[in-house]
């Protein structure tokens, strides 16, 4: 998925939607399942009839709502043709897929959704409180908005450290944040929204996944020209280098993501309390 600069013109998702990206996908799928499930589980509305999965990106997270939630019909959004092509790859007819830019004002869909969902999408907005708003005018009544964003990351590993500083400065240079949490508990409901649920939980992946994910991303960016010019070639391939190792098991590589899962629900007219 990828956002609009200020003359509304798409830029290029930071995180790339090569085959690389796509194998990173997998393994956030994987280490953020657990959590995101149970806050499918005990968040979403009963009944839906349609559930959306915006910047669902290969899929993992659409079919993650399709086998949690009992939903009529579950379709993802995202830009990539590349990512929606791997996502509907033998995908079950009560799962569809459109390429679509999320930032739009409106989500091309014939129906209002009971159950819009974002995991892992904020971070790489422009303006993300925005894009928050126009989702919610698009819900039916007593719909919700789940958001499963990042509020933050510790780690006190070195090369951890290292590999978040090419990160924050790499969005940051952007116009983008990767701790978006703090941003959405200080955020004004959207109108005619109430806020039902603001959860803060933990997910600590093991080091062999935290590796993965991180020399996969470094291994899209480290040519990015702002990346190279920033923190120079040599320093990177020597990251690069740490995080493999920790994707062997060679190297241990602990890290603790606190995410915000956030439920906003649109009210009848003259419920809102």
């Amino acid at each position: 998925m990828a956002h609009r600069d200020k003359n509304h013109q798409p830029a290029a998702y930071t995180f790339g939607d090569s085959d690389i990206a796509a194998r990173r996908l997998s393994t956030v799928a994987d280490v953020f399942a657990p959590s995101s499930a149970a806050f499918l589980h005990r968040s979403a509305p009963r009944p839906v009839r349609l559930a959306v999965d915006l910047g669902c990106g290969p899929g993992h997270s659409t079919r993650l709502i399709a086998s949690t939630v009992t939903a009529e019909q579950v379709i993802g959004l995202d830009r990539s043709p590349a990512f929606l092509s791997l996502a509907a790859a033998d995908a079950p007819a009560r799962i569809g897929f459109e390429q679509h830019d999320v930032t739009e004002p409106r989500l091309p869909l014939a129906l209002s959704p009971d159950l819009i969902y974002a995991r892992l999408l904020l971070s790489h907005l422009t303006d993300p409180v925005d894009v928050v708003r126009h989702w919610c005018a698009q819900l039916a009544p007593r719909g919700r908005l789940l958001l499963d964003e990042v509020d933050r990351v510790t780690t006190e590993h070195p090369v951890a450290l290292d590999y978040q500083r090419v990160v924050d400065s790499m969005l940051r240079h952007n116009g983008q944040r990767l701790e978006i949490g703090s941003t959405l508990a200080r955020m004004p409901d959207p109108e005619g929204t109430v806020r039902r649920d603001d959860t803060l939980v933990t997910v600590r992946p093991s080091s062999r996944s935290v590796g993965r994910m991180f020399g996969l991303n470094l291994r899209v960016w480290r040519e990015d020209p702002y990346v190279a010019a920033t923190f120079g070639t040599p320093w990177l391939m020597e990251l690069q280098e740490h995080l493999d190792a920790a994707a062997a098991g060679e190297m241990d590589l602990p890290v603790t993501w606190t995410m915000r899962q956030l439920v906003l629900e649109t009210c009848l007219l003259g419920m809102l309390r």
